[in-house]
């Protein structure tokens, strides 16, 4: 007997639930839209955030002209061992060599068809190679062939330099000595939570 009232009990909770859940259907029409509110005080000034590249200095494609690298042999004679040139770069500092980024570019072919290769720059099919070297206040370019930019057929300059700066932002966290395997110490390191 006391099976059956418990299954009763149980049919008939579990039928209320279901009427309880038909009967709540959506009645009546919406309202109208109230006024808006108050507009609230202003909320506190958020964290300062990551440094952008707002700061990135580049050039136009610049017309470089290369000059011979040459050596006097024993015999008189005059060796070319390599071709170099040098960029003006005024913006180029002491800060930005010591903490920020320095690109060179070369376009080997025309503005209007750009075939563009960072710098230092390696053909093993012809061997070419160019390099740059940064100093303040600008760069030299070298190369194993004459690089320099020219003016084809169809009046269009082939062969173009451009220079992007990049001053550093933000410094990256220091390597310190960690004890391995002192866990508290690698979790502190690390950032890691619980």
């Amino acid at each position: 007997m006391k099976r059956i009232f418990c299954s009763v009990k149980a049919t008939l909770l579990l039928l209320s639930v279901v009427l309880f859940l038909f009967s709540c259907g959506k009645d009546g029409s919406t309202g109208p839209q109230g006024d808006p509110g108050a507009t609230g005080p202003a909320g506190p000034t958020g964290p300062k955030g990551d440094p952008g590249t707002a700061n990135v200095i580049y050039s136009d494609w610049l017309t470089v002209t290369f000059k011979a690298d040459t050596l006097h042999t024993s015999g008189g004679g005059i060796d070319t061992i390599g071709y170099y040139a040098e960029i003006d770069i005024p913006k180029l500092d002491d800060a930005i060599i010591s903490t920020g980024e320095m690109k060179v570019y070369v376009n080997q072919n025309t503005a209007a068809d750009p075939v563009v290769s960072p710098l230092p720059y390696y053909n093993v099919y012809s061997n070419l190679s160019i390099s740059a070297t940064f100093f303040k206040g600008g760069l030299e370019l070298y190369s194993n062939g004459d690089v320099s930019t020219y003016v084809d057929n169809n009046g269009a300059k082939n062969i173009e330099y451009r220079y992007v700066l990049i001053p550093g932002g933000t410094e990256a966290r220091k390597a310190k000595t960690v004890d391995m395997s002192d866990y508290k110490q690698v979790k502190v390191w690390l950032g890691l939570k619980n």
